[in-house]
């Protein structure tokens, strides 16, 4: 529903965008549940999006970006392939025992007289590696499936490099059910479920932090795959009239935006009422903006209460008093007087005025219960070093690198000490890792670590300073009471596997003792400087 909203207005926030929305205005309020916005903080958040818009707001250069003077980007390979090899569609993806190939995309294909290389073969030989990497070099559009009916790990893997190198990628993901869910005559543990899923959200904000929407659907993402070599388009051109679920400016950062607006209000509410009198919305809206409300503004705002609230128009402007939630309509009606900021609340008010009565502020006022506030940490300066990995059951962090980056003079970033979110990776969650100068991911050999070798293996494909430390699943692991199977084991190295062999051609370090990896990481920081 929220995201049919935003749609209304125009407004086409990625997944992990709205996620954090919902996550800090959770944070922001007295409710407990992450489930929904009241109107105030969707007009803050509309508003902000529209400026982004707007204003057409650059995406940040990540500051371990290495400066591609050799002209490779949007290349999967490190070095040029040579070969008259073209076709137009790479079908990548899950595949034994997947059929949606054989069944659904070559059908297809083949109709519309589009050329395919399937690399689903009845009999693999070693040859076939380099046909391949060629085809997946040469092909216009890298169409891949991520199917629910295998693990995909080296899949999602591989997708989340190819959304960094600028190549016209078009991502079909079938979540996963439940846990139980048989995978290869296998019953999904709890865990491995959760791992599962956050693996694939973690891949869908990859792709749409890039600009490009991620299907459900294989037959409709067919139907745009051959529209963009109909039309010569990418994946971002792509609308709602394509029954794509397009996004824009998927890089920007709106949960801090809200919190900002909450800052400013509880600096005034010394009484901790959670309401502000007219002087000190005044005075809140000067630390949020830098400048004054006017006599106007006052006695708009005046007249707006006096309306909803039935005041006896005898009431003096004293006794007015302002909720959070209103003071977010007011931010968002006067922030930006400049330009089109005015006509925004309006705008929002007309177009969602029916969701907005007959769903979500009933469901608002169901969800009003009381939980305790807490402080929301922001990753606002530049570090050194991102201390990206495994976070379950591991304490590598402060037993190895942190001591070792201390005694060197060198800032980190700890995300497992900053974790907003849970399972998606949202925009202030990235922006963490593009104000970092060398990116450590380390997979150790106690985790699945799916989500983590995705984030890295997208980030190689941006072309930023990484250094990974990968260790292989040991025969008869057991993670959280859980003992792996073999095939689980094989599938997770396998991923381990193309990570590092993804690494290897690319010239990024890889080690699998954590103090020679962040010793690396320690070296690479000194050239620099």
């Amino acid at each position: 529903m929220l995201p049919g909203l935003f749609y209304k207005l125009g407004l086409f926030p990625s997944k992990s965008q709205i996620h954090e929305m919902l996550h800090c205005a959770s944070d922001c309020s007295d409710r407990c549940s992450a489930n929904c916005l009241s109107f105030g903080e969707f007009c803050v958040f509309s508003s902000e999006l529209k400026n982004c818009y707007e204003n057409q707001t650059p995406r940040p250069t990540p500051l371990s970006k290495i400066s591609d003077q050799n002209g490779t980007r949007g290349k999967l390979l490190s070095t040029e392939t040579k070969s008259n090899l073209k076709y137009e569609v790479f079908l990548g993806g899950s595949c034994n025992p997947t059929t949606w190939r054989q069944n659904i995309a070559i059908p297809l294909l083949k109709k519309w007289r589009i050329t395919y290389y399937n690399p689903q073969v009845g009999h693999w030989k070693p040859e076939l590696i380099e046909l391949e990497n060629q085809a997946k070099e040469n092909a216009e559009v890298l169409f891949f499936v991520i199917d629910n009916q295998t693990r995909s790990v080296a899949s999602v893997i591989e997708a989340a490099h190819i959304a960094g190198c600028q190549k016209k990628l078009i991502l079909v993901v079938k979540e996963f059910q439940c846990p139980g869910q048989m995978i290869l005559g296998e019953p999904l543990s709890e865990k491995e479920f959760q791992d599962l899923c956050h693996g694939q959200a973690i891949l869908q904000d990859v792709v749409e932090r890039q600009g490009i929407p991620v299907f459900d659907d294989i037959h409709k993402a067919l139907e745009c795959t051959a529209r963009l070599l109909r039309e010569g388009l990418w994946p971002q051109d792509l609308t709602l009239k394509d029954n794509a679920q397009p996004v824009c400016k998927a890089h920007v950062q709106l949960g801090d935006k809200l919190i900002k607006v909450y800052e400013a209000f509880n600096a005034m509410d010394t009484s901790n009422s959670g309401l502000l009198g007219l002087n000190d919305v005044k005075m809140a809206f000067r630390i949020l903006t830098n400048y004054d409300l006017t006599s106007e503004d006052l006695d708009a705002i005046i007249r707006t209460k006096k309306v909803n609230n039935s005041m006896d128009g005898n009431n003096k402007a004293d006794d007015i008093t302002v909720t959070f939630d209103q003071f977010c309509c007011i931010v968002s009606e006067f922030k930006n007087k400049s330009s089109n900021g005015r006509c925004i609340l309006k705008s929002i008010i007309v177009k969602t005025a029916n969701v907005l009565n007959f769903f979500i502020l009933p469901l608002f006022k169901m969800m009003e219960w009381i939980v305790p506030r807490r402080r929301i940490r922001l990753a606002s300066h530049q570090h050194d070093v991102y201390l990206g990995g495994s976070c379950d059951t591991t304490s590598w962090r402060e037993d190895i690198a942190i001591p070792i980056l201390r005694k060197t003079g060198l800032t980190f970033f700890n995300p497992q000490t900053n974790y907003w979110s849970g399972n998606r990776f949202t925009p202030i969650e990235a922006t963490a890792i593009d104000n970092c100068r060398v990116l450590l991911f380390v997979i150790t050999n106690t985790c699945r670590s799916l989500s983590t070798m995705a984030i890295a293996a997208h980030y190689i494909g941006l072309n930023c300073k990484v250094v990974l430390c990968i260790q292989y699943l040991p025969e008869n692991c057991i993670m959280n009471f859980d003992r792996l199977s073999v095939g689980s084991i094989k599938d997770y190295n396998r991923g381990r596997t193309y990570l590092s062999d993804l690494a290897n051609r690319e010239n990024i370090p890889v080690f699998d003792e954590i103090d020679e990896a962040v010793q690396c990481v320690v070296d690479k920081c000194k050239l620099n400087t």
